[in-house]
């Protein structure tokens, strides 16, 4: 098999649920003749505009400039508070359009879009097709089960790592720009602010302060940083730390969430992360929840040992191994389409961090602005917060659950 073939869905339906590491797929989804076989990839903005009509979709809008005194999800003390507006596509164009000058003021971000909200549009649900990557067809055929990304220069996906599957992210206009970091990271995992499946990092990578970049340079793992071209396709393993920034006045992509084996068991864990961030306020109504999670996952763990043990007695003379691809063996097999990331150098991380750390000096040259923007929750209790990160934290809760599930059911 030389450089020149294609992975075939077979070997990828194998490998990427196993993978340990990010790889970057190029050419994937162009056929033959270099044309893409997306209609989603040969459609130019414009022509999204027009497909998209009028309809609305949220953005949310953020300052550029200024930093914003806690991540942007964080809404207990920002400066200046992020607000949302709703948007036709035509209406963001003209607006990112107007972001010509040097020095942007704002970015608008429609983030973690469902496009099964589209569902009135088909054109747009049959635009894409996640197949080659080895996707079941019902979960992959089109583009029901994605979700979709819109955003301005500057708008951002704040660190964190996803709880549930594995991640394959496709660039479709703009340039977009990752930083990814092992699991093993010591990115200081927080739950406020609680978003179902996702653990954020403390640190604020969009607007750096002094003592964050000290700490990330401190960190012995190294991190990754990949700039995704349209066509490109990212491979984002589960667990592993991701900060996404857009680097063009528009920026469009879209992503699915395969699923892997684990993902139930992470479930038990969401349940109990939102059964402790909720206080507990709804627990007869979340119990049955939690009960039917569990036993969802006690069903899964049944079927996969069940499953072993149906192999173990066809198979008695030999013993079954499947084939373990790591990104090195798909990139060496694959080298036309599949990439290794490779750690950043020292000095391109280092201008990675200066970059962001300017928004944090714009900030700190307007003290006095500052001051008067800054906004202050006044139900903010900070030891809850931090009660709530140490009871939450991802060790605590694996024990818990792993307790939960082996006394109890």
């Amino acid at each position: 098999m030389d450089g020149h073939s294609l992975p075939s869905a077979e070997i990828l339906k194998c490998a990427l649920p196993k993978l340990q590491k990010p790889v970057l797929f190029r050419n994937m989804l162009r056929n033959c003749d270099g044309i893409y076989e997306w209609n989603l990839l040969k459609w130019s903005f414009s022509d999204l505009v027009e497909k998209f009509g009028d309809k609305q979709l949220s953005f949310r809008v953020g300052d550029y400039n200024k930093c914003t005194c806690a991540l942007q999800h964080h809404c207990q003390r920002i400066n200046p508070p992020t607000k949302s507006c709703k948007l036709t596509l035509r209406e963001f164009s003209i607006a990112t359009g107007d972001m010509t000058k040097e020095r942007y003021d704002k970015w608008l971000y429609c983030d973690y879009k469902h496009m099964m909200e589209f569902n009135d549009k088909p054109e747009i649900i049959e635009s894409l097709n996640w197949l080659k990557f080895g996707v079941d067809e019902e979960f992959g055929k089109n583009g029901l089960h994605s979700t979709i990304w819109i955003g301005s220069k500057g708008a951002h996906t704040d660190c964190h790592w996803d709880t549930y599957g594995y991640n394959l992210v496709a660039q479709i206009h703009g340039r977009k720009l990752w930083l990814l970091y092992p699991p093993s990271a010591s990115l200081i995992p927080i739950r406020i602010p609680y978003e179902e499946s996702t653990v954020y990092s403390k640190f604020n990578i969009y607007c750096m302060s002094m003592k964050e970049r000290d700490l990330l340079l401190k960190i012995p793992d190294k991190p990754k940083l990949v700039i995704l071209e349209p066509g490109d396709v990212l491979f984002v393993p589960n667990g592993w730390w991701h900060y996404v920034e857009s680097l063009d006045n528009i920026n469009v992509s879209v992503n699915l969430w395969g699923k892997l084996k684990t993902d139930n068991r992470a479930r038990v864990e969401e349940a109990l992360v939102k059964l402790m961030v909720t206080k507990m306020r709804n627990y007869k109504q979340f119990k049955n929840k939690i009960e039917y999670v569990v036993n969802e996952c006690i069903k899964e763990e049944e079927q996969e040992k069940n499953e072993k043990t149906e192999l173990s007695l066809e198979v008695p003379l030999k013993k079954f191994k499947p084939t373990i691809w790591t990104a090195e063996d798909l990139a060496e097999q694959y080298p036309d389409y599949i990439k290794v990331l490779h750690d950043a150098e020292e000095h391109e991380f280092k201008k990675f961090i200066e970059e962001r750390m300017k928004r944090n000096k714009q900030y700190l040259l307007n003290e006095e602005t500052a001051s008067e923007d800054h906004v202050s929750n006044p139900q903010y209790d900070p030891f809850l917060e931090s009660l709530i990160n140490a009871l939450c934290h991802p060790d605590v809760i694996s024990k818990a659950a792993q307790i939960l599930l082996e006394k109890h059911y």
